[in-house]
C-alpha cells in the first residue's frame, strides 16, 4: 500500500528532471498541479503526465486550471480559445436552454481535453458571484451575479466535465466574489456580514452537487477568524459544517495573500484541516 503526503505540488518545466524524479519518488505527494510553464503541445503534455504516473502511480491526482476565458492553461494554437463563464452567463440570460447547453458543452470540451492528456482533475468551475465594485480577480470568471444564475450553469458544466471521467474542483469556497483586492497580490478581508453571505454568496456551494472537491478562498471573514480561511481551523470547521463532507484543497500557497516561509504555510494549512 502506497502512503502519500497530503500535498499537491508543482514541477519546474516541460519534462521531469532527474532530481525531480528522485524527489517525487521520495516525497510521494498526493498530487501535482500543472501550470503554463509545464505545457508546450499535446504530445509533450501527455508525456509529462505519463512520467508522473510512472513515478507516483495511476491514481495520482494531476490537476490544472482550465476554466475558459482568461484562465486557460491549454492555449492556442494547439487548443482552442474557450468562452468565459461570463460569456455563458450572458447567453443564459437571453435564452436559458441555450445557456445550459453551452455550459455543458464547455465542460465536455474541457473534460475531453484533460482526459486525453492524462489530467485527472480540473480546478473549475468558479461558484463565486460576480459582485459590482469588487476586485476584478473574479469578474468574468463567474457565471453571474446571483445564485439563481450560477447554480444551473455550474451544474451543467460539472455534468459535462464528469462525462469524460475528469473530477471538477469547485472554487473558491466559501466564496470570494466580494474580495476587495486580488488574492494573488495580497490578502482580501470580506467585511460583509455573515448573515448576508449565507443568503447569497454561499448558496451555490451548498446546492451545487456532482463533486466533493472544493478549493479554498484566500480571504479573511472577520466574524469567523482573523486568519486566512485556508490556515484557520475555525474557518475550515465552519466550512465543513455549512457545506458538508468535502475534499478540501487549498488555493496556491505561493500567492501573495499568504505570508511566512512556504514550509510554515504548508504546515498551517494542514493543521487547519485542509
Amino acid at each position: 500500500m502506497n502512503l502519500y503526503r497530503p500535498i499537491i505540488i508543482g514541477v519546474a518545466g516541460l519534462v521531469l528532471t532527474e532530481s525531480e524524479q528522485t524527489w517525487l519518488t521520495e516525497l510521494k505527494p498526493y498530487g501535482v498541479i500543472l501550470f503554463s510553464r509545464n505545457i508546450d503541445n499535446p504530445s509533450q503534455l501527455k508525456a509529462l503526465c505519463t512520467s508522473l504516473r510512472q513515478i507516483l502511480g495511476d491514481d495520482v491526482v494531476i490537476v490544472i486550471d482550465q476554466e475558459g476565458g482568461r484562465v486557460q492553461r491549454l492555449k492556442q494554437p494547439d487548443w482552442p480559445q474557450l468562452p468565459s463563464a461570463l460569456d455563458i452567463g450572458k447567453l443564459w440570460r437571453k435564452h436559458q436552454f441555450k445557456g445550459l447547453e453551452a455550459a455543458n458543452s464547455l465542460g465536455q470540451v474541457i473534460g475531453s481535453q484533460l482526459a486525453s492528456a492524462g489530467i485527472s482533475h480540473v480546478a473549475a468551475p468558479v461558484l463565486d458571484l460576480s459582485i459590482d465594485g469588487a476586485d476584478p480577480v473574479i469578474g468574468d470568471r463567474a457565471f453571474g451575479t446571483t445564485p439563481a444564475e450560477v447554480i444551473p450553469l455550474a451544474t451543467a458544466f460539472i455534468d459535462g466535465v464528469t462525462r469524460s471521467g475528469v473530477t471538477p474542483i469547485v472554487k473558491h469556497i466559501p466564496g470570494m466574489g466580494r474580495a476587495d483586492i486580488d488574492s494573488h497580490q495580497s490578502l482580501p478581508v470580506v467585511k460583509t456580514p455573515v448573515s448576508i453571505l449565507e443568503q447569497s454568496d454561499w448558496i451555490p456551494f451548498q446546492i451545487v452537487s456532482g463533486t466533493r472537491w472544493a478549493m479554498t478562498a484566500h480571504i479573511v471573514i472577520p466574524e469567523w477568524d482573523h486568519e486566512p480561511i485556508t490556515t484557520s481551523e475555525r474557518a475550515i470547521s465552519h466550512i465543513r459544517s455549512l457545506f458538508g463532507d468535502r475534499m478540501i484543497v487549498s488555493d496556491c500557497l505561493t500567492m501573495g495573500a499568504m505570508t511566512g516561509a512556504i514550509e510554515e504555510r504548508i504546515q498551517q494549512t494542514l493543521d487547519a484541516g485542509v
